[in-house]
């Protein structure tokens, strides 16, 4: 191996110092490539110079680089795909600097010399349908700087952004307007996977469009269930959730398309993926009534979880959503006004909502305040990472087990906890109670309703909540039909 000369030797020793700029640090690295070529007389015989090649025109062998070429917008998009494998075709300007042909598009990378590995490493910057040439020649000068100060080319990272940074740059900038920013972020990086690490410009449609027929075709849904005293995921269900591809879909448009309009991202690549759940064919209907409700009630009122049951009848009678059951505190429950107030954090509509107790409500309530210990209205010791315990209020683990428990004794299928409250709204509808009473107890109310009938009166509405429990009580507890024989059958 033949010694490095003087001048190469000065500098090397040049370059590590730490004060140098990156403009310096690049004429340094080009000032040590051109000392540390062979020497003219051990070269072979060289050929004639190439005639100049016009922007555009066909790439030009070179002996060291393979292809070379001055890279344009017009001359990289008339580079030829190869059928299989790869090509390189390196710029003129800058050399580090190649395109990548490959057989599904092109894309910006950065090759240099690892004298601590002796062989060629490279860098992606990006795909060149949304990288320009400009910005990767400058890309690629940064990162030969960095390298020449001595840091490792395999642990630089370009200035691009990753997905997972993009969808937390997304949630800073909704979560103040959005009640439900958290709960998107999370999906959305829950189900991108490895896929969150790679950066913006080298996402394409293909990839987003990967993981969605993955969940919409093989995933199943998964919950969390408590095991001997631990809890543990588990995967339940049919194979494919077309309902949480589609959703998680419309999250990363969502953030895609606020991305564009920030300048963070050049397209949107969830555009032209097609949906895959019907949402009219799946409208579900269902509510508990006649013979499906006596065996609902029997096996609820025959369940040992008492605690869980008073959650189940709290929601069914006030046609609440299961989490505002589940957190409800004392501080939002008036008992001697029968009125239960629900923050605005927890409501949809952002805005504080006034819900009437019916007699049935009260009654259990009154019940549970003569024992009550905590600020919750429904208690939980929660296990906590470090083994240690925490007071809040009861998980949705706890109600899930139990239904299946209850919906399994009583032979129904189909049928989820939220149906509660699809049973009420349904009750309310059969017992005449018009639409603006029903909104009004349900507060699910369109933004047209609301406006309509913001001052309506709490009074009918807590009539009709208690002529509801009351109907639904007697048609879950009535004794069964007596059967008479038909005239002339044989005895």
């Amino acid at each position: 191996m033949s010694t490095l000369t003087p001048a190469a030797l000065a500098v090397l020793e040049a370059l590590k110092d730490p004060a140098l700029t990156a403009q310096q640090l690049m004429s340094l690295v080009n000032a040590l490539q051109v000392i540390t070529a062979a020497p003219a007389a051990s070269r072979p015989p060289a050929s004639p110079p190439p005639a100049s090649v016009p922007a555009g025109g066909p790439a030009q062998p070179d002996r060291l680089r393979g292809e070379r070429l001055l890279l344009t917008k017009t001359a990289v998009a008339a580079l030829a795909l190869p059928a299989k494998g790869e090509r390189l075709v390196y710029d003129e300007q800058t050399p580090q600097l190649a395109v990548r042909l490959r057989p599904n598009g092109r894309t910006y990378i950065v090759v240099m010399w690892d004298r601590e590995r002796r062989r060629k490493v490279s860098h992606t910057i990006g795909k060149c349908m949304n990288t320009t040439p400009e910005q990767a020649r400058a890309q690629a000068q940064k990162l030969v700087g960095i390298v020449a100060g001595g840091e490792d080319i395999r642990r630089v990272r370009s200035e691009g952004m990753t997905i997972k940074q993009l969808v937390d740059a997304w949630h800073a900038a909704k979560s103040k307007a959005n009640r439900t920013a958290d709960e998107m972020r999370d999906m959305a990086v829950h189900y991108l996977g490895k896929l969150g690490n790679r950066l913006v410009s080298e996402i394409e449609r293909e990839h987003l469009g990967a993981v969605h027929h993955h969940l919409a075709t093989v995933a199943r849904r998964r919950v969390v269930r408590r095991v001997g005293g631990e809890l543990r995921s588990a995967e339940v269900g049919k194979s494919g959730i077309p309902a949480t591809a589609d959703k998680w879909l419309a999250i990363m448009s969502s953030v895609f398309g606020w991305a564009t309009a920030q300048g963070l991202a050049a397209t949107n690549p969830c555009k032209g993926i097609q949906k895959t759940f019907n949402a009219k064919e799946s409208a579900r209907q269902t509510y508990l009534h006649g013979e499906p409700l006596l065996r609902f009630w029997k096996a609820l009122m025959a369940d040992p979880d008492a605690d869980v049951r008073d959650a189940l009848l709290v929601a069914l009678y006030t046609g609440q959503r299961k989490g505002n059951v589940l957190s409800m505190k004392w501080d939002h429950v008036d008992l001697r006004a029968g009125l239960w107030t629900i923050p605005a954090e927890q409501t949809k509509q952002k805005r504080t909502q006034s819900n009437p107790l019916s007699g049935h409500v009260c009654e259990i309530l009154h019940r549970r305040h003569a024992d009550a210990g905590t600020e919750w209205v429904f208690p939980a010791v929660r296990l906590r990472a470090k083994g240690d315990t925490k007071l809040h209020h009861m998980s949705e683990t706890r109600p899930r087990d139990a239904w299946e428990r209850i919906t399994k004794e009583a032979n129904i299928e189909g049928v989820r906890i939220h149906d509660l409250r699809h049973t009420a709204g349904s009750w309310l509808a059969r017992l005449g109670a018009n639409e603006a009473v029903r909104q009004k107890a349900l507060g699910h109310q369109t933004p047209q309703m609301a406006a309509r009938y913001t001052h309506l009166e709490l009074d009918p509405v807590a009539d009709a909540m208690q002529r509801m429990g009351d109907a639904i009580t007697a048609a879950a507890t009535k004794p069964a039909a007596t059967v008479r024989p038909i005239k002339g059958a044989a005895a």
